[in-house]
């Protein structure tokens, strides 16, 4: 579901619309009439050339976050901000048979574009539907590929009505790729950019959008753009970045990366995530299917979010501080999908230990990457001792955000760490916007 907020960073692009007023229309008409009335000598009724004005498509700003398990989407609309995620995950599907076998595609997303006869379900449709969907995990080239540009296109027409409309994307890479394969951004934007021709409805309405990619940048540049101070100083700032299949360190002085700092490894929610099917195997001989799996991963997110609420509404109580009473949310315990083999559902506390211990031991990976990376003295134990400030982003900041926090004291995150590079790359986009309209303007 579309999340719809208001910024607190005012737009000042507008688009190049041109609109008739009410005051053209008059006045034409009143050319239309003047003509009429000065032609006295002849009985020729002389018509007035009909004028028509041609309508700009509008222009969004746009985040394009194609992560490796969530594909997320912040798109600048006035001076309101919508966001979106979704699962990576495509399969092929044909709509109507679906709905012939009763599945409900309502909230489904769906896309066919023009030329293909093929529709791709995208997020939870296709997890539900295969067993095995495309995620691109492993392939670099994935942020180049027809899957990317289909998610770019089917998320940013879910948040607007436009037949046709025009795109600013700003996107992103993992900091090693980024350094490492510079070709791979001239791939991007072949791939992303031009002209494209689709539809999210069954190929009842077909939409246009005109894809334009400005700018490509390290992975954690966006959430310093987004939450980061403007008067950093000589201090350097820091992001981890924990997403499905990679976690990204990223280090910059003055939004100027510092490159013996920004490191990746392939490690993230997708580790803990296989953990607990390969454990489940083991242990009951069958597969848990994709979808399962993330219900399992996502009741643990929920519970910890739950738990960490309710915490901080305490700590507030305890200080004086007033908390209004909606925020004081009573902890249950852990509740798990229902799992069944053989017809017996499986207990959520032996649920509970397979997830437990899949992320206790991811959160050692990580928390090891980021000790080795970011530990500056032999004389201290002390991990990014001299960044701040240090926030972790991303969807693994639900699973991993307390075990880092014990090694790194002042660690903080954002109020909605999954959107954090997202937003940034945004209002990036925002600002090639304003600049394109200021060159403009000078010219005339």
């Amino acid at each position: 579901m579309n999340q719809v907020e208001t910024s607190s960073i005012p737009t000042t692009f507008q688009g190049n619309e041109t609109n008739v007023t009410p005051m053209d229309s008059e006045k034409i008409h009143g050319e239309e009439k003047t003509m009429t009335d000065m032609d006295t000598t002849t009985d020729t009724t002389v018509e007035a050339e009909k004028e028509y004005v041609v309508l700009e498509p509008p222009t969004y700003a746009y985040g394009h976050d194609f992560g490796n398990s969530e594909i997320g989407g912040v798109l600048r609309k006035g001076d309101s901000v919508i966001t979106r995620s979704i699962p990576t995950a495509f399969t092929k599907i044909n709509p109507k048979v679906m709905r012939n076998m009763g599945v409900d595609m309502s909230e489904a997303l769906v896309i066919q574009t023009k030329g293909e006869q093929v529709s791709y379900g995208i997020g939870s449709i296709s997890l539900s539907q295969s067993n095995d969907p495309w995620n691109g995990r492993g392939d670099i080239t994935r942020y180049a590929s027809t899957y990317s540009l289909r998610g770019l296109l089917a998320m940013s027409a879910s948040m607007v009505s436009d037949l046709e409309y025009r795109l600013m994307v700003v996107t992103g890479l993992p900091a090693e790729t980024y350094q490492k394969n510079p070709g791979l951004r001239k791939e991007i934007k072949a791939a992303l950019n031009g002209k494209h021709i689709f539809s999210i409805d069954g190929g009842r309405t077909w939409r246009t959008c005109h894809v334009e990619v400005g700018a490509i940048v390290m992975e954690g540049a966006g959430a310093l753009i987004a939450y980061g101070s403007k008067d950093q100083g000589a201090r350097a700032s820091a992001i981890i970045d924990i997403g499905g299949r990679t976690t990204d360190l990223y280090v910059a002085r003055g939004q100027v990366p510092i490159s013996d700092y920004c490191q990746g490894k392939p490690v993230g929610v997708e580790t803990a995530t296989k953990m607990v099917r390969d454990a489940f195997e083991d242990i009951y001989g069958v597969e848990l299917m994709p979808l399962e799996a993330r219900e399992l991963m996502h009741a643990y997110a929920d519970a910890q979010r739950a738990r960490a609420e309710a915490a901080a509404a305490a700590a507030a109580v305890s200080s004086g501080t007033p908390v209004k009473a909606t925020k004081r949310k009573k902890v249950e315990p852990r509740t798990y999908p229902e799992i069944t083999v053989s017809g017996q559902r499986i207990p959520d506390a032996e649920l509970d230990k397979l997830v437990t211990e899949a992320i206790k031991v991811t959160a050692g990976e990580i928390e090891s990457f980021v000790a080795s990376s970011w530990r500056q003295s032999d004389a201290s134990n002390a991990i990014a001792a001299r960044f701040n400030p240090v926030m972790v982003i991303g969807g693994g900041v639900f699973y991993f955000y307390d075990a880092l926090k014990k090694r790194i004291p002042h660690l903080s995150q954002p109020s909605e760490p999954v959107f954090a590079n997202g937003r940034g790359y945004a209002l990036s986009a925002q600002a090639l916007l304003d600049r394109k309209k200021r060159a403009a303007a000078a010219k005339v």
